[in-house]
């Protein structure tokens, strides 16, 4: 007699975790449920959700942190760890090298480039530090003006940084110089396809 039709009684969640403890070695899952993490969290959590022990992850986690994947905040009851900004700042950098063509990018710099000048000739000041410094605290539209204007320049920073990518040469050796300074370039960067760990 056929089952088909037949509702399955198991734990989907449980079934999916399994076959990821299966697959994965203890390093691996702790480092995945940390790359996940946005907000501190201590080894017992980070344990729970990798399916380790806690001195397990406790161990990992430190060789993490040692590594620069891995911020530490130290507290009342032991040691916090999240995801490095490092971390976050070359993943995205990747991401942007891989999706964009060199053309693409300078055009996204032009562009960023262009909306931080609106910003200084709208407030009469160079950067958001010197603009927050002029504000008053219940300036709701200025302080919203600060936080666009910072996360312009933080994703400027990210573009040029995934730009200068096209010409580094790990190797040392140039090429076409002419070829390399092309912005019409319409080629995908060196990461295009890969859907690796970000940071590995």
């Amino acid at each position: 007699m056929s089952d088909i039709g037949v509702p399955w009684d198991g734990d989907v969640n449980e079934t999916v975790i399994e076959e990821w403890r299966a697959e994965t070695s203890p390093f691996d899952r702790v480092k995945e449920v940390l790359l996940a993490t946005t907000t501190p969290q201590y080894a017992g959590a980070i344990a729970e959700r990798a399916r380790v022990s806690e001195p397990s992850a406790r161990k990992h986690l430190q060789t993490l942190a040692e590594a620069g994947l891995a911020e530490r905040e130290a507290t009342g009851r032991g040691t916090r760890y999240k995801r490095s900004r490092e971390t976050v700042a070359m993943g995205r950098i990747r991401e942007l090298h891989a999706e964009l063509t060199k053309a693409e990018l300078v055009d996204g710099i032009r562009d960023l480039k262009e909306k931080i000048e609106t910003y200084r000739e709208e407030y009469g000041v160079m950067d958001p530090n010197d603009l927050a410094l002029e504000l008053e605290a219940d300036d709701g539209e200025g302080w919203t003006a600060i936080s666009r204007w910072r996360a312009l320049e933080e994703n400027l920073k990210i573009a040029q940084a995934a730009l200068s990518l096209y010409d580094f040469d790990p190797d040392g050796e140039h090429g076409d110089e002419t070829a390399r300074s092309d912005d019409t370039d319409t080629s995908r960067g060196a990461f295009a396809g890969e859907t690796g760990d970000l940071s590995a």
